[in-house]
């Protein structure tokens, strides 16, 4: 009985640091900067989320990130010799609307004739086949340098020949303003009142029709879900609200989720009092973009309700918009 018994927890200790070995340890943040080769890793494990990836940009602790052995000297030896795999580290897939521009792509001859000197010189590759890559456009050293960090919430993404006023600012350093500049979705009327027809079909399959007593028919989007996405590709301020402040490191809180039952049931009594709509995503129930901007031109839509706020400042649909979900 005693060797049976034996057997029976050594039996059980063996179990036990099976499943300890298989628990993966979850890095410290030191330990995310000091080995981001390993960081794809950590995340395929789940031993860390993505939200948690440190931010090794702008902080003077966080240098062994890029490079190893002394840093004192001009040049500190980088850790590895491709800058696009270190960057990719952090920067990998499975964030949507983020990375505005590919990289490793060949620059044509038309491009390289348009495009500014600082950043031919920052081009990968030979003459022969020149790249685009993540240093062509990001300025490194800026955010290593203690003296530029007061302009951190000026040059956040330290685009070289910054700051900008804009994003899009940067990118007439390469293309040409005239051809690259976007076609407005919300250009909706002409200037007789009559609705562009064509502009509507940028965002649904086809032309919505409203009917005398407010419903609208064939308003379905070209996209099946994930409404957000429409916006997405011209607004990239995630998460949102919050995103677009660039002080915030990480922006403020994701609103683009279903609402818990209880905010859900007090933006169905606020709709009502406000005299609004808040409309939610199909199936899914989420908060999406329009739900609190009014996408619409104004003369689009007759209903006053649905109408509220096309063209009023940020397209609110009310003034204090965050008192239709919250109660403050």
């Amino acid at each position: 009985m005693r060797g049976h018994r034996c057997r029976w927890r050594q039996g059980l200790l063996i179990v036990l640091l099976g499943l300890a070995g298989s628990v993966h340890a979850v890095p410290t943040e030191q330990q995310m900067l000091a080995r981001p080769q390993q960081i794809p890793q950590w995340l395929r494990q789940g031993a860390i989320p993505r939200a948690e990836i440190p931010n090794p940009h702008w902080r003077e602790d966080a240098c062994t990130t890029c490079h190893r052995g002394p840093l004192e000297v001009k040049q500190p030896r980088r850790r590895f010799r491709d800058t696009e795999k270190l960057c990719g580290y952090c920067h990998g897939g499975g964030e949507r609307h983020v990375h505005v521009h590919p990289v490793d792509v060949p620059v044509s001859k038309r491009l390289l004739g348009s495009m500014d000197k600082s950043l031919r010189r920052q081009l990968q590759g030979d003459s022969r086949r020149p790249r685009l890559g993540c240093t062509t456009c990001h300025d490194i050293r800026v955010q290593c340098q203690r003296k530029n960090f007061p302009e951190k919430s000026l040059r956040h993404a330290f685009l070289r020949g910054g700051p900008y006023r804009s994003r899009t600012g940067f990118c007439y350093t390469c293309h040409p303003r005239k051809a690259y500049t976007r076609l407005n979705a919300h250009a909706q009327v002409d200037g007789r009142g009559e609705v562009l027809h064509t502009t509507c079909l940028l965002c649904h399959k086809k032309v919505p029709r409203e009917l005398p007593d407010g419903t609208v028919v064939d308003a379905e989007l070209v996209v099946p879900d994930e409404y957000s996405q429409l916006c997405l590709n011209c607004h990239q301020v995630l998460p949102h609200p919050g995103g677009d402040l660039v002080f915030l490191d990480k922006g403020g809180p994701n609103h683009l989720v279903q609402p818990p039952p209880g905010i859900a049931r007090y933006m169905a009594k606020m709709a009502e009092r406000s005299g609004i709509i808040l409309p939610l995503e199909a199936g899914s129930g989420k908060i999406y973009c329009a739900t609190c901007h009014n996408p619409h031109a104004r003369g689009v839509i007759r209903t006053p309700r649905a109408a509220r706020g096309a063209d009023e400042p940020k397209r609110l649909r009310a003034k204090s918009m965050c008192q239709n979900c919250h109660d403050l």
